[in-house]
Formats: C-alpha cells, structure tokens, sequence
C-alpha cells in the first residue's frame, strides 16, 4: 500500500507503506502553502512520514485538527528526541498552542535618548537629581511619560545609568508640622554656578521662605548675603504672601546671627538690627543649631529644587534669564503636589493666608526696602547715574529702571528682579561685555572697514539725559 501526499502543484510523491497499515478516511491537512491527503496513519510510520514534512517544531500545529480528531497516530516521546523538546511541549503544538513570540518594542523614551545622553554629557548642566532631569524634560521637550518610567528607562540602561550620578545621602529626619500661619523656614542656597551663552560664570545665591503648613515657597535671586539683601528679601516675601507668619525659624547665616546657639536649650545672639526688624514686624526667631539642618528640613528640601537653574547652564543670555527660569520652577513646585501633605501647596497656601497676622504699617515696611532710583533706559541701553553711563541687556530698551546702590556697586532692578550689577566708576561709559552693546561699522575713505565703538563712546560722553542722577 502507499500514502499518497498530493499537493495543489502538479508535484505528486509516493511514499511506500507496508500492507499492514491501517487505512483511514483521508484528511486534508495545510502546510506552507499545500494541501496534503493523508491516507494512512500508524505509530511510527506517520511520526517518520511527520518529520519529513517539517522543519521546526512550531509546523506541528498544521497538523491539528488531524491529531485532534484521532486520524494520526504518532510517537510523541520520538518527535520529543528528533527535535529536542519536552513531550509537554509536542502536545501543545499539534493540540495548536503556539508560545507568543516576544518582539523587541520600541519603548517611547527611546526617541529622547541621544537628548538624555546630550543633557548628562554637557560638562556645564548639572542634574543632581531624577526630578531634576524629568521636569527639564517635561518643560522643554513636551515629554509626558511619568517619572517612574525615565527611572525605570534610566536605571535599566547600563549606559544612561552609568552617565547619571545621584548625589545625595538617605538618612532619616523626624517630620513635625505646625498649624497654618504658625511657621515660615528661610534658607539661603549659595553660590549656585550660573553659566552664560559666551561662557561667562556667575556664582548667585536663591533665597527661600517656606511656610510651615503649606509648603509654599517664595523664591528669589539676591547676588549677596549682606544684612540688607537678606532682610529686604523677607520684606518682600511677607509682602508676596500678603501677612506675616508668628515664628521664623533661620539657619546661623552671619548677617543675622552674632553668636550662634551651641547646645539645645541655648539661646542665639541676634544681629541688634534683626531684632529691630523682628520686633516692627510682630515674629518670634528661632535659629537653629549648627550643623543640625534638620530642625529646619522643610527649607532645606525645598533648596534642592533652585540647583535646575544649573541645568540651564551654557543657555543663559544675561542674568534676567536665571530670574525668568527660577520664577518658572518655583510656580511648578508651588503648583505641585507636596509629598508631606499629598495636596498642592497652592491649594494649602489659600488656606494658611488668612491665618497669617497682618503687616506692619507702610511707614514701617518701607525701611527695609532697598533704596531706589528709578530711571530710563535710552536707545543705545543705557542708564544714567551722577552723569555716568552704565549698560544694561538691550531688550530693556525704553523700560523704566530701579537703581540701588550698595557698597560702591549700582545694581539694576527690573521688575523686583536683579539683571546687572555695575561697580560704580569714574568712567563716563562702563559697558559690560555680557550686554553685546556693538556698534555699527564704517567704511574709511582707503576702502577699509572700521568699528565706529570708540567713536560713538566718544561721542556719547557728552549726551546728557533728563534723568541724570
């Protein structure tokens, strides 16, 4: 007897059968394009016959529906030995179960990886932390994955993971809270590394007030530590918040503590001014401890977030810059969620400000404001101070301009925000390099192009503005 396999091609192959055989209704099997008539299935003579009609053993499922319905009659434990797989696994592929063939995806962080690689390589930007990278992400390159995953992406990539330094220690801090309007925390963040366009450093330091119940924060940029930048600063944080906290709890910062406490229960020697401005506005002081910052954990938390400013670093066109990028980070966080309190600080915040006391009478608040001079800034970006010209970055143009003098140095406001800081000179113009104040060039009469700066400087010294100081 023969089994005769006819495919659908004018191909016909005979494969000699003992007579013994049994014999059984045909059924139609498809395999790789043809339809085969089995005519005859026994043991072992079908599984040899199986094994010529296959290549691997994910083709077993073609036979099926012959196996389910009895028509073959094979070896199992021999296909198991001819292809090297469990007898388990035989039976599931003729009963039709095929593994699910995993297929490398592309994973949606994969198209910002040479960003990643970009921003952790730039010697000039620092990201000290995940949270750092992922909102730099998030606000400059529209990504809306979540932060477990860039974790996860990260971490999982040897590369990436490698670039990525986490710096900081896990030690554990005991959290306390106060009711609302109790407590505001103020912190300095010194010297963080600002890097201009033209590779210009500046070092800058982020003052912080963080109220106690809220966690709401007011931020700002103040160039020094002296007495009078720090105390203007909390008189225009009290301002901002619209009232006054009752306690403020301060690191041993110099310009405000004379002799700081040395054990617990020890008191701090106050700076006689700060106990002034304490007294004017109605707040008890509590200075913390050295070396212990802890006791005022929820400023100190909050400081890392003004370090995304360094992430910026080589972007940076002039100083005014650093306050637009800081103002955008402190509404990010003030709109976030706070992890102490699983709310919006800006949600608490609407709550604690009408437990905060009232300010002090105007009178009172304008001694420790800065003193102010408030002048134009012309067309060629210059201000005008004792009939010395001083410049400023060319988009303040026609702005009206606030002046302080501190210490033989003319700093310039614009909007409450610090954006040049001249020394005061003798010179009649005192340009700084950052302010790209070039001038247009001439034509001499031998054909040469000449720069017309020291012309125009020359030419300028004799301008007189309405304003003059």
């Amino acid at each position: 007897m023969s089994l005769i396999i006819r495919s659908l091609t004018p191909i016909n192959v005979n494969i000699k059968v003992p007579k013994s055989v049994h014999v059984r209704i045909p059924s139609s099997v498809h395999i790789k394009g043809y339809f085969f008539d089995i005519i005859a299935s026994r043991g072992d003579y079908m599984t040899d016959i199986l094994l010529t009609l296959i290549n691997e053993a994910a083709d077993l499922h073609m036979f099926k529906k012959s196996y389910l319905n009895g028509d073959l009659k094979l070896n199992i434990s021999k296909i198991s030995r001819e292809l090297g797989k469990d007898r388990k696994t035989i039976r599931k592929y003729l009963s039709g179960e095929l593994p699910s063939k995993s297929r490398k995806r592309k994973r949606y962080l994969d198209d910002y990886r040479d960003v990643i690689i970009n921003l952790l390589t730039d010697e000039r930007r620092s990201f000290d932390y995940i949270d750092h990278l992922y909102n730099y992400l998030k606000r400059e390159h529209n990504v809306s994955c979540s932060r477990s995953t860039l974790n996860r992406y990260i971490r999982n990539d040897h590369y990436l993971n490698k670039l990525f330094t986490k710096k900081k220690s896990q030690t554990f801090t005991e959290r306390f809270e106060t009711k609302p309007g109790i407590q505001a925390q103020f912190d300095l963040k010194e010297k963080v590394k600002i890097i201009y366009k033209n590779g210009d450093v500046q070092k800058v330091n982020i003052a912080t007030l963080t109220l106690g119940f809220s966690r709401y924060n007011v931020r700002k940029v103040v160039l020094d530590t002296k007495y009078e930048t720090v105390v203007s600063f909390l008189a225009e944080a009290f301002e901002e918040l619209g009232g006054v906290p009752k306690e403020l709890v301060i690191d041993n910062i110099k310009c405000l503590v004379d002799k700081p406490r040395t054990f617990s229960g020890s008191d701090a020697v106050l700076n006689s001014k700060f106990v002034e401005f304490l007294k004017d506005y109605n707040i008890k002081c509590r200075p913390c401890m050295p070396y212990r910052p802890q006791t005022k954990g929820k400023t100190e938390t909050q400081n890392k977030k003004p370090s995304q400013l360094e992430n910026y670093n080589g972007q940076y066109t002039d100083l005014y810059e650093v306050h637009e990028k800081l103002a955008i980070i402190n509404k990010e966080d003030n709109e976030s969620i706070s992890q102490a309190t699983l709310l919006p600080r800006i949600f608490l915040f609407k709550k604690e400000k009408d437990e905060l006391s009232n300010l002090p009478a105007r009178r009172v608040r304008e001694k420790y404001h800065l003193l102010i001079h408030e002048v134009d800034v012309s067309n060629e970006s210059l201000v005008s101070y004792k009939s010395r010209k001083y410049s400023v970055p060319k988009r303040f143009i026609g702005s009206k301009m606030n002046l302080i003098i501190t210490d033989n140095k003319l700093q310039m406001y614009y909007n409450n925000k610090i954006i040049a800081v001249h020394t005061i000179s003798k010179k009649v113009i005192n340009i700084l390099p950052e302010h790209e104040l070039n001038y247009p060039k001439s034509i001499s009469k031998n054909g040469y192009i000449e720069n017309n700066n020291e012309l125009i400087l020359k030419e300028m010294e004799n301008i007189r503005y309405d304003n003059d100081q």
